[in-house]
């Protein structure tokens, strides 16, 4: 399963359940195959920092709340990609004033993932563009 398919699928689970909400997980290549990953509390802010901070190739960071998704995606040449699901659409954030490929900073990726365990609501990023 791609990661658009996984990011809308785990967005559709977190507005129908609340069995895998209010959790921040960690996929690795070598966890894929299996269902969930390494998961934490959303309390427990500095291990998904620590995640983020040593993302390596292919890896994604997923936190699941009532209002959906928010996965961060790397890539095999390290760009970052975050995107947000609420089971029916998708989105992906890009940096206030860029261009709709303009990848976010470390900084900016960080905000936004911090935002959505710590906020009871979606996060606030000024700009998020529709996936088709």
């Amino acid at each position: 399963m791609g990661l658009f398919e996984r990011v809308r699928k785990a967005g559709a689970e977190a507005a129908r359940s609340q069995t895998r909400l209010d959790v921040a997980e960690r996929v690795t290549p070598r966890s894929a195959p299996e269902p969930g990953g390494e998961q934490v509390r959303l309390a427990d802010t500095a291990t998904v920092q620590g995640w983020l901070r040593q993302m390596g190739p292919d890896e994604t960071v997923l936190v699941h709340r009532h209002w959906g998704t928010i996965a961060v995606r790397t890539g095999r040449r390290r760009p970052v990609g975050v995107y947000l699901s609420d089971g029916a659409n998708a989105w992906f954030a890009v940096p206030p004033g860029a261009d709709d490929d303009h990848l976010l900073d470390p900084v900016q990726v960080e905000q936004i993932v911090l935002e959505a365990m710590r906020s009871p609501d979606r996060p606030a990023w000024p700009r998020w563009v529709e996936l088709s």
